[in-house]
């Protein structure tokens, strides 16, 4: 870990310092929105942490006082991590511990630490933070666990909000500016829509508060068919059209 360094992003240096993910030029459009959307969060109390390796970027962690998460929890007192994803060639080095701790080192004076997980995809998955202390406070859905690590043993445990809106009729995709794969989402259900010829609702989802309102708990990207969750993550055209099929039919 020697030749190791972590660098957070601030507005001064935000646009000098290459982010971790669609850096690339097929993802141009997302990355420049994920900039805009990183500028207004850092001002709003969020980090966000590379790791850098010798060959770049390795890791980055991304967090928020939990008031500021775009997730559905209740979580007050808390910093809440919004993802945490370590390169695959730079895994097995303690990369992910490094830049846990350092979020743990800044959570000191709140009542902790909390991060939606998933075994599924997309999303971080449960051990780093099971073998850091963590424990489980809720679960919601099919797949997503409310992890927490308490530094105040009589804090209130973070909780997923229970009370959300309800997705409209037609096929219904909410979407934020958070990561830059999501640039071509809304394009894809358009055309999914005329195709299938089913009324389609694009939301775009600005704010914190909105995104902890949506009908599902990742707040930052869901997919909706008469009001059945569909999928959270980037999703194409061929898979989109899997999903519909069979749900048209019935």
């Amino acid at each position: 870990m020697s030749h190791v360094k972590l660098i957070t992003l601030t507005e001064s240096n935000l646009g000098k310092v290459q982010m971790l993910c669609g850096h690339s030029p097929t993802y141009r459009r997302g990355y420049h929105a994920k900039m805009e959307w990183t500028q207004a969060r850092i001002r709003e109390g969020m980090r966000y942490t590379l790791i850098q390796a010798q060959r770049g970027n390795a890791g980055m962690i991304e967090y928020v006082p939990a008031e500021f998460a775009w997730r559905g929890v209740d979580a007050k007192g808390y910093l809440f991590i919004h993802c945490l994803w370590i390169v695959g060639q730079n895994r097995g080095h303690g990369y992910g511990r490094q830049l846990l701790d350092a979020c743990l080192e800044d959570a000191k004076g709140t009542n902790g630490v909390a991060v939606m997980v998933s075994k599924a995809h997309w999303l971080p998955t449960p051990k780093l933070f099971l073998k850091n202390g963590f424990e489980l406070a809720d679960h919601a859905d099919s797949s997503f666990d409310l992890l927490v690590r308490r530094f105040k043993p009589d804090a209130p445990l973070p909780r997923f909000k229970r009370t959300r809106l309800q997705a409209p009729p037609g096929l219904t995709l909410y979407h934020s500016d958070q990561c830059p794969y999501y640039q071509n989402v809304a394009a894809i259900v358009e055309r999914v829509g005329e195709q299938l010829n089913v009324p389609v609702n694009i939301i775009h989802v600005d704010s914190a508060k909105a995104a902890q309102k949506l009908p599902c708990v990742y707040g930052t990207l869901a997919y909706f068919f008469n009001g059945e969750f569909l999928t959270y993550h980037p999703t194409g055209t061929d898979k989109l059209l899997e999903m519909l099929k069979p749900r048209l039919v019935a």
